[in-house]
């Protein structure tokens, strides 16, 4: 198997697991929808998938900077590694912790995420590295799942902004809101 796809599969796994538990879910509301596929993006997407990079980092890394194309031994992988770490422990935190702190979390992570894509495409512009953790599947990976993810929270506040939202019961069963006078 060509290792350049071995960061397409966590993101594979969120998206099949997020499609199952929203088919799986009884009483769907666009509101429940977003908030399980973004759950499972924050939680799986960037939570595993940056402590799974954080391990290659850390524990592997001269054979992660051959994949990237950067002598083995520099520095930078420590703190590579400790910031995907940072930001895996801020995803999985997400399944116990909502509302700013997920916005706070996809912020800093499309900031993160971006930054790196953009100096991916410059080490290719610039110096031809096609390394395969530099160049192919990678990209549109440290692009897009931020951006899904951000896409993702814009539309979960939207909905919640809704003024024909349903209110909700401790429960979580919608309850009638009251008639509005004339």
């Amino acid at each position: 198997m060509n290792p350049s796809y071995g960061p397409v599969f966590i993101p594979a796994i969120a998206l099949i697991g997020a499609l199952v538990h929203i088919g799986l879910t009884r009483h769907r509301t666009p509101e429940r929808t977003l908030t399980i596929a973004l759950l499972w993006g924050l939680v799986v997407a960037l939570g595993v998938g940056e402590i799974v990079t954080a391990g290659s980092h850390l524990l592997f890394g001269p054979a992660t900077a051959a994949q990237i194309g950067f002598p083995a031994g520099n520095p930078f992988q420590t703190e590579v590694g400790v910031a995907n770490l940072s930001y895996g422990v801020l995803g999985i935190a997400c399944y116990w912790l909502r509302g700013g702190f997920w916005t706070a979390t996809v912020l800093g992570y499309l900031v993160y995420f971006w930054g790196c894509g953009i100096d991916h495409i410059y080490q290719y512009a610039a110096h031809g590295n096609t390394a395969p953790y530099n160049w192919g599947p990678i990209v549109p990976i440290v692009f897009g799942v931020p951006l899904v993810l951000a896409i993702l929270l814009v539309a979960l506040h939207r909905v919640r902004r809704r003024p024909d939202r349903p209110a909700q019961a401790p429960t979580g069963q919608a309850v009638p809101s009251a008639p509005s006078s004339p």
